[in-house]
This record gives C-alpha cells, structure tokens and sequence, in this order.
C-alpha cells in the first residue's frame, strides 16, 4: 500500500505523522502544493516519493498522481492523508485485517472527529450536497456501514486501485472543495456501502476557525466555482451549498462583496 500525503506550505519534518515512532517499513508519497521545494527528511522505515507542484493544482491531482505511482510500483491500493490529520501507523494493521475480510470491492474509511470530541466529521450527513456532522455521543459504529445520505472526507480513505480506476479517479478541476463528494457521489453508483474501521481520527476542518475575512472570501471563490463544476460534472444542481454559505458568510462579516463572488464564480462561471 502507497500512502498519499498532501502537504501545502508546510515542513514535511513538522507533521506530527512523522514524530511517532514507525516499527515497520512504509511508502509514502509526498504530493507538494508549498511555494518552495522541500528536503526530504531521513526517518526511520520510511521510503520517500516526492512531487513538488508550485502551482498549486490541489488534492485531486495528488491523489491521481499517487494513484499512478502505486499503479507503477506493483501496488493494490493507495492511503490518503493530509497535513492536519492525527494518523497512528499502528492504525494500519485494522486497514489490513479488514480488507482481508472484504476485499477489495469496498473503500475502507476511518471515523473522523474533531478535536473535542463532540462531532463526527466522517461519515457524515449529506443533504443537497451540504454537509453536517453527526453527534458523536449519539454515533454507532458498523462494520458495514450505509452511504445513503451519507458521505466521507478524503483523508484515511484506503481505496483499492480497481475501485479507483472504475470512477475514474478524482475531478482535478475540483481542486480542494467537493474533491471528496465527487469521489464518493461516483462510488456510490458502484457500491453502497463502506468499510469502517474502528478508529478516531482529528482532524481540523475549514470554517471551525474562527473569523479571517481576506481567507473565507478569498476561499469562497474556490468554493462557488467548485459548487459550479461538481453540478456540471454529476449533472445536476448544486445551488442551496454555496448559496447558504454566501448568506452566511455575508452576514458574518455584513459584507455585501460576497454577494459580487457569488454572482461572477457560481452563476457566471467565472474561472480562478
């Protein structure tokens, strides 16, 4: 297995994946959206593959280019992480045993929570395509577990490189937002269900921190025009996400520039 990690102005050496202490031999492909190159650092049991891609192109491209990677290297399935993602290498052994089980007609996924606890992030709820956590208190786990109404964030995703190749792999114009909906919605027409494994993993997730005006509305260009290009590629409309966010966010910061972003970069489709 070829773990994918996509890091962006970041210090591969600073990820707390890498300050743990790793027993076993593992492959790690290191998918760089950072201004500068890195050095890669010397670590113990760990065999480094490097990208660096100062254009930025996002986490669709990454994980389709650790996807062709592992195909080269004679592996079966790929490992998604991400810079912000608390992942224990032990971790990995519950990903093996339960694909013995199953096999490789499932995608296998973590239970994904935020840092107190309180929410689960993954799987969580999906009503025309806006997302919302489940109460962690009230969550009960299944081996086997229903997407209906359901989806799942990328990073912990173990995908099975056949599983991969019949969706077609990630929509790269789908940079950052929705890159994970897409990929599930497509998963979806092919297997209902999904492989859970059993373990907790934080992880921090956009617009639970706090208020950066020049951030959320710069990032809302990327949000409006990947709510535009999701609608366009499933073939059906994706409206009510950005829209709520854009009374949301215009309210938050009594704004009315929003209200321009909205208009140029979901109804015009206006390009970043």
């Amino acid at each position: 297995m070829l773990l994918v990690l996509v890091v962006y102005n970041k210090k591969i050496s600073d990820l707390s994946f890498f300050s743990q202490s790793i027993d076993n031999p593992i492959s790690v492909f290191v998918y760089d959206n950072s201004n500068l190159a890195q050095k890669l650092p010397k670590i113990k049991n760990v065999i480094f593959y490097y990208e660096h891609d100062p254009s930025n192109s996002g986490v669709s491209r990454a994980y389709n280019q650790g996807a062709k990677l592992a195909k080269e290297m004679g592996f079966e399935k790929i490992l998604l992480l991400d810079q912000d993602s608390k992942f224990q290498t032990s971790s990995m052994v519950q990903y093996a045993n339960l694909y013995k089980k199953y096999g490789d007609q499932y995608i296998y996924a973590p239970i994904v929570i935020d840092k107190m606890q309180s929410k689960i992030y993954s799987p969580g709820y999906l009503t025309r395509f806006v997302g919302k956590p489940q109460v962690f208190k009230n969550f009960r786990y299944q081996e086997l577990s229903s997407l209906n109404g359901m989806s799942l964030i990328n990073s912990g995703l173990m995908i099975p490189l056949n599983i991969f190749d019949k969706i077609g792999g990630f929509n790269e114009k789908l940079k950052l937002d929705f890159s994970d909906i897409y990929f599930i919605e497509k998963y979806k027409k092919i297997n209902p269900e999904v492989i859970l494994i059993k373990i907790y993993l934080k992880h921090s997730i956009s617009g639970d921190e706090g208020k950066d005006f020049q951030k959320e509305y710069n990032r809302f260009k990327y949000y409006c025009n990947a709510s535009k290009e999701i609608g366009d590629s499933l073939n059906t409309l994706v409206f009510w996400s950005p829209f709520r966010r854009l009374i949301r966010l215009t309210l938050k910061y009594k704004s009315a520039k929003f209200i321009k972003v909205f208009y140029d970069y979901y109804i015009k489709g206006k390009s970043i």
